[in-house]
Formats: C-alpha cells, sequence, structure tokens
C-alpha cells in the first residue's frame, strides 16, 4: 500500500467513526433533556 492510498484509508476511517458518534450524541442529549424535564416537572408537583 502506498503513502496515499494509506492516508486516504486513515482520513476515511477517522471520518466514518466521527460521523457514527454523532447519533451516539444526539441520542445522549436527548435522554439528558429527558432527565431534565422529569426533574422540573418532579419539582412542580407533575407526573411524567
Amino acid at each position: 500500500m502506498n503513502r496515499k492510498t494509506l492516508i486516504l484509508f486513515l482520513a476515511v476511517a477517522a471520518l466514518s467513526s466521527l460521523l457514527s458518534s454523532c447519533n451516539t450524541f444526539v441520542g445522549m442529549s436527548r435522554d439528558i433533556q429527558r432527565l431534565g424535564q422529569g426533574i422540573e416537572n418532579t419539582a412542580n408537583g407533575q407526573q411524567f
């Protein structure tokens, strides 16, 4: 494998890794948002 091919392969691997982690962070932020809403509802005396 020549150097350009290796660099291209590593760049594609890094990019695909970053793009797949975006979905993880989106899901995590939704979970945190729901947790905050649950805490707020509890503080206000409301139920889920």
